[in-house]
């Protein structure tokens, strides 16, 4: 795998390093039939989450859910083999260590009236809901729009935060 050049200066100021979790446990399939891991409590919480949305009438797709460094070092790497630019990358791609995903509390979130992983996401009941309830699981929306973080607007990136070590 080829090396990465180092993240722009100041990008460990912007986002923050996040370690992987150390236990994870199954949350089921995602929209692509993967199996997918959460760290215990976010587990927990997302299935919870899930049950009160369908009582709801709302249908949250799990798009993803743990990724470990390993593999985000493969995504931003095949990114920049393709010609992107280095600093785009980063705005719609945490360099390695620094991604929610590795600590097991942080979902993407999809919808059938959507391509997953868009903007468009915004407009679905699925996140009206989102933006009502989530907050009773534990669950925020990580990057919203004009966030300090330089990280592109996500509406379907939410993380739980409940316990300190997520």
């Amino acid at each position: 795998m080829p090396l990465l050049p180092p993240p722009p200066e100041g990008y460990a100021a912007r986002v923050p390093w996040h370690e992987e979790a150390a236990e994870l446990v199954s949350v089921g399939l995602d929209v692509f039939g993967r199996e997918q891991r959460l760290a215990p409590g976010a587990a927990g919480a997302w299935l919870a989450m899930t049950n009160a949305g369908a009582s709801d009438g709302v249908r949250l797709l799990l798009i993803s859910g743990f990724r470990s460094v390993a593999r985000q070092r493969e995504i931003v790497a095949r990114k920049l083999a393709s010609g992107l630019d280095w600093e785009e990358i980063l705005r719609v791609s945490a360099y390695p260590g620094y991604s929610e995903h590795h600590t097991g509390c942080a979902v993407d979130i999809g919808s059938a009236a959507c391509a997953h992983l868009t903007e468009q996401f915004e407009t679905t009941l699925e996140f009206q809901w989102l933006k009502m309830r989530a907050g009773e699981f534990g669950f925020t929306l990580s990057y919203p729009r004009d966030g300090r973080s330089g990280v592109a607007y996500e509406p379907w990136h939410w993380r739980w935060r409940r316990v300190a070590r997520c």
